[in-house]
C-alpha cells in the first residue's frame, strides 16, 4: 500500500478504487435517511430539475465503471482472450447484475411499492454495461468517442422535438415528456411512480433514459484510454482530465439554459455536467493517491471501492427488509422494523442534542460503518465478489 503505484505496468488505479469507495458510501448515506421529512437538501435528489450532489452520485458509478472497463478490456485482450469468450462474459455478468437488481425489487415490493419494478440501478449499470462492452469489442477510440456523442444527439433530438400526445414537443415536466411517455406505453404501471388521474407513469432509471446513461459510461471509458497512454506523464494526465472536467461543466453550465439538469430522465446536459465533475473529482483523487503518494486516508474507500456491489446490494436489501418486516402493536397500528429501530435507539436522544436532521443522517451513516466494516472483513481475508 505504501510502494509507488504504476498505472500503466500494473492496470489498476488506487485512486479509481477509492473514487469508486466513496461513491458507494456516498450512495449508501443518501439512500437512507433515519426520517425522509428531515434531510439535509445536498443529501438529497432535486424534486425535479436540478443537480445536488446527491444527483452526482449515479452517474459517477457509471463513469467509474467506464475507466475500469477500458482497463479491463485491454488487459484481457493482451493475455490473448477472443472477442467471443469476452462476449460471453460480458453476457454472463450482464444476466448477474439484472438478476441482483430483481432481488431488490423483490423486497421494494415488500417494502412499499406494491408491485414489481423492472428497472433500477442494478438493472441501468448491467445495461450500460453491456452496450458499451459491444462498442469496446468493436471500435477504437475514434468510434467510442462518436457512440458517446450519438447516443446525447439521439436523446436530445426525442426530449426536444417529438411530440407527446397531449403535451407536444420539448415539454420536460413530470408525466408530460418523451421519457415517461414511452416508459408507461411499455411498462405499464410498474413503475416508480403513477398517477392515475393523468394515468402515466415515471421511472428514474426508465427505458428511454437509458440511452443518455450509455453515455454516461463511454464518457468512462474514453477517460480511462487517456490514463492508458504510455507517451503521457502522471501530470500531463491528471491535468488533462482537470482541463476537460473543466471544459464541460461550463458547457453544461451554459446548455442548461436551453436543456436543464434532470437526473429523473437524464438530461444531455445533465450527463455533460456529471462527466466534468467526475473528471474533476478522479483528478483530484488521482493527483493525491497515485502521484502524492497520500494513501493511508483512502484505505477505507479503497476496502468499498473493491467489493462495490457487494455493499450496494447487501446494504440495499437489508435497507428494504427493515421496511418489509412490519408488525401490529397492541393498539393495532403497524410498526416498521426501520422506525422501531430508528425511533428506540436514535431519536429519543439525538433530535434532542443536535437536531432532527443530524439524527436522520446518523442512521444513513450508520449504514455506511456498518457496511464498511463487513467489507474490511472481506478486504483482510481476500475475498473479492466478482461477477
Amino acid at each position: 500500500m505504501t510502494e509507488s503505484l504504476q498505472p500503466i505496468k500494473t492496470g489498476r488505479l488506487l485512486s479509481l478504487d477509492a473514487f469508486r469507495g466513496l461513491t458507494i458510501a456516498a450512495m449508501l448515506l443518501v439512500n437512507n435517511a433515519g426520517d425522509w421529512g428531515h434531510v439535509f437538501p445536498p443529501l438529497n435528489h432535486a424534486e425535479w430539475h436540478g443537480c445536488t450532489a446527491t444527483d452526482l452520485i449515479f452517474p459517477f458509478f457509471l463513469f467509474i465503471m467506464g475507466v475500469a472497463m477500458a482497463y479491463s478490456f485491454a488487459k484481457r485482450i493482451e493475455q490473448g482472450n477472443s472477442k467471443s469468450a469476452l462476449m460471453k462474459q460480458v453476457i454472463r455478468r450482464t444476466v448477474i447484475l439484472y438478476l441482483l437488481n430483481c432481488g431488490i425489487m423483490i423486497t421494494v415490493w415488500g417494502a412499499y411499492l406494491g408491485h414489481f419494478r423492472y428497472v433500477g440501478v442494478l438493472q441501468r449499470i448491467a445495461v450500460c454495461y453491456f452496450i458499451s462492452s459491444i462498442i469496446i469489442l468493436n471500435t477504437g477510440i475514434k468510434g467510442q468517442a462518436f457512440w458517446t456523442i450519438l447516443f446525447l444527439a439521439i436523446y436530445y433530438f426525442l426530449l426536444k422535438f417529438v411530440p407527446v400526445p397531449g403535451h407536444g414537443a420539448g415539454v420536460l415536466d413530470k408525466y408530460a415528456n418523451i421519457s415517461d411517455y414511452v416508459d408507461t406505453k411499455i411498462m405499464g404501471t410498474s413503475v416508480y411512480e403513477w398517477d392515475d388521474k393523468l394515468n402515466m407513469g415515471h421511472d428514474p432509471e426508465g427505458l428511454l433514459s437509458m440511452i443518455p446513461a450509455i453515455s454516461s459510461t463511454l464518457a468512462g471509458v474514453l477517460c480511462g484510454h487517456w490514463i492508458r497512454r504510455k507517451d503521457k506523464d502522471n501530470f500531463e494526465k491528471v491535468s488533462g482530465m482537470a482541463v476537460a472536467g473543466t471544459i464541460l461543466v461550463i458547457i453544461a453550465a451554459l446548455w442548461k439554459y436551453d436543456m436543464p439538469f434532470n437526473k429523473n430522465i437524464w438530461t444531455p446536459s445533465y450527463v455533460v455536467y456529471t462527466t466534468g465533475w467526475g473528471l474533476l473529482c478522479l483528478a483530484v483523487c488521482y493527483w493525491i493517491i497515485d502521484i502524492k503518494g497520500y494513501r493511508a486516508w483512502s484505505k477505507p474507500f479503497v476496502v468499498y471501492g473493491t467489493n462495490a456491489i457487494t455493499a450496494y446490494f447487501g446494504a440495499s436489501v437489508m435497507a428494504y427488509a427493515t421496511v418489509w418486516i412490519r408488525w401490529k402493536d397492541a393498539a393495532g397500528k403497524t410498526v416498521y422494523l426501520k422506525y422501531f429501530i430508528y425511533d428506540h435507539i436514535y431519536k429519543n436522544w439525538v433530535p434532542n442534542l443536535f437536531g432532527d436532521y443530524i439524527s436522520s443522517a446518523m442512521w444513513g451513516m450508520t449504514y455506511v460503518i456498518l457496511w464498511c466494516a463487513l467489507m474490511w472483513i472481506l478486504y483482510k481475508k481476500k475475498i473479492f465478489i466478482k461477477i
